[in-house]
């Protein structure tokens, strides 16, 4: 009884892992909230869909995000996100974007109303007794920045 409760332990955890590996990881929006004087305040949105038959956890994910192709810095998920199977589920993180050196060439996007191209790269992470698991995403999206 005891090995067989074990096995299904480690077949669930197991299975976990397995589902966030085949999670499809989106960069859904990436909002301007307000523009002060020396920063601007954003939401980055982050879409994750499970196309598997298992609910798939996100422990945390850790990314960095560009726009127009200059770092603007980096951001991080820190809430665990249960992503049920065939759900979408939207994770909206607060971002500081700071005018400071180059980003000049942002500033005037968003000031004018320009096309900015935003890329999100980064790393999600499922923890389990088995081990961390690291999946990469890698997500393009053009908005206008008006």
């Amino acid at each position: 009884m005891i090995l067989g409760s074990l096995g299904l332990y480690i077949y669930q955890e197991h299975q976990k892992r397995e589902a966030l590996k085949n999670v499809e990881i989106y960069l859904a929006d990436v909002d301007v909230k307000s523009i002060g004087a020396t920063s601007a305040t954003l939401e980055v949105k982050l879409k994750f869909y499970n196309p598997g038959n298992t609910a798939a956890t996100l422990d945390r994910a850790d990314y960095s995000l560009y726009g127009n192709a200059l770092y603007v810095g980096d951001g991080r998920i820190t809430e665990k996100v249960e992503i049920d199977p065939g759900e979408n589920k939207i994770v909206t993180t607060p971002f500081n974007l700071s005018y400071s050196g180059t980003l000049g060439v942002l500033w005037e996007a968003l000031r004018t109303g320009g096309q900015i191209t935003w890329r999100v790269v980064g790393d999600a992470y499922i923890t389990t007794p088995l081990g961390t698991l690291t999946r990469h995403f890698d997500e393009n999206l053009k908005v206008s920045a008006a």
